[in-house]
C-alpha cells in the first residue's frame, strides 16, 4: 500500500517527538549521563589470610592479694666475733679468757646471783686478773629465741640490779641509773664506801656495771674492781657498752 507524503511527515514528526521525550531531563532533577547514573563498581578489599600466629589480646590478670612476707626468725647463733675484741675492753693487755654456755650473770656479791632465763646461747669474756688494784674487764652476751624473751630478761635483770641496794652488804652502796645506749639500758653503780652521790661520782671509789639490749640479745659490760673513782670507771664502761651494742647488729629486728 502506498503512503502519501503528508502522512509520512506526520509519522516522522511523531517518532522524533517520542525520541526527545525519552532522552530529556528527568522530572525535577538535573541532567545526567548514562555513565553517571549507573552505580560505581565496588573496589575489592584485601583479605588477610591466617598465618597460624594470630595474636590475641592478653587477658587482664585477676586481682590478687599482695604476697605476705614474714619477718625472718631472729638468729640465735652466737659466734666469738660478736664479743668485744681484746683492744676494745679494758685492760687491753690483760689475759683474756672466753667461755661458751649459759651461766650466771657476773654481778657483785651483794646482788642476787642469777642466770638468764631461757637463753638459747651465751658467751662470757673476762679480761685481766685484777693484779695491782687494776680493774677486770667483763662482758657477757645472752641471746634468746625471740625479741619478747630478750625484753623480759632485760626487765628482769634490771629488777635484780635495782634490788642490790636492799642486800645485806652494808659496806657497799648500790644505785641504778638509766643509760642511753641501746634499749633498756641500765647502769649499776657500785660504791665501795657507800658514799656515792649522783653528780659527784669523782669523789667516790667504785666501779660501774652496765646492761643493754639489742633485738633478741642482752649484753652486760663492766670493769669490776680496781682502785678507780666511779667517774673514771663510767668513762671507760659507757663507751665499751656502746661498742658492745654495735657488735650486736645481727640481732637487730630490722637489720643493721
Amino acid at each position: 500500500m502506498r503512503i502519501s507524503l503528508p502522512a509520512a511527515l506526520v509519522t516522522t514528526a511523531t517518532l522524533v517527538l517520542a525520541g526527545c521525550a525519552s532522552s530529556g531531563p528527568s522530572e525535577g532533577g538535573s541532567t545526567s549521563s548514562p555513565a553517571a547514573s549507573s552505580a560505581p563498581a565496588e573496589t575489592p578489599t584485601a583479605t588477610s589470610t591466617s598465618t597460624g600466629t594470630e595474636s590475641t589480646e592478653a587477658a587482664s590478670p585477676e586481682p590478687t592479694e599482695p604476697p605476705t612476707t614474714e619477718a625472718p626468725a631472729p638468729t640465735t647463733d652466737l659466734p666469738a666475733t660478736v664479743m668485744l675484741p681484746q683492744e676494745r675492753l679494758y685492760p687491753e693487755d690483760g689475759a683474756r679468757t672466753e667461755r661458751e654456755g649459759v651461766e650466771t650473770w657476773l654481778l657483785p656479791d651483794g646482788c642476787e646471783q642469777t642466770a638468764p632465763d631461757g637463753a638459747a646461747a651465751m658467751r662470757t669474756v673476762v679480761q685481766g686478773d685484777g693484779a695491782f688494784e687494776d680493774a677486770i674487764g667483763q662482758q657477757q652476751v645472752a641471746v634468746f629465741a625471740d625479741v619478747d624473751a630478750a625484753v623480759s630478761e632485760a626487765d628482769r635483770l634490771g629488777s635484780v640490779l635495782a634490788a642490790c641496794a636492799g642486800s645485806d652488804d652494808v659496806t657497799t652502796g648500790y644505785a641504778t641509773e638509766p643509760v642511753e645506749v641501746g634499749a633498756q639500758g641500765t647502769v649499776l653503780v657500785v660504791s665501795y664506801n657507800d658514799d656515792y652521790t649522783p653528780g659527784q661520782d669523782e669523789m667516790s671509789l667504785g666501779y660501774v656495771l652496765s646492761v643493754t639490749r639489742r633485738g633478741n640479745a642482752v649484753t652486760l659490760v663492766a670493769n669490776a674492781g680496781g682502785e678507780y673513782s666511779i667517774k673514771a670507771s663510767r668513762e671507760l664502761v659507757v663507751p665499751e657498752l656502746q661498742a658492745a651494742w654495735e657488735q650486736l647488729c645481727a640481732y637487730e629486728t630490722d637489720g643493721c
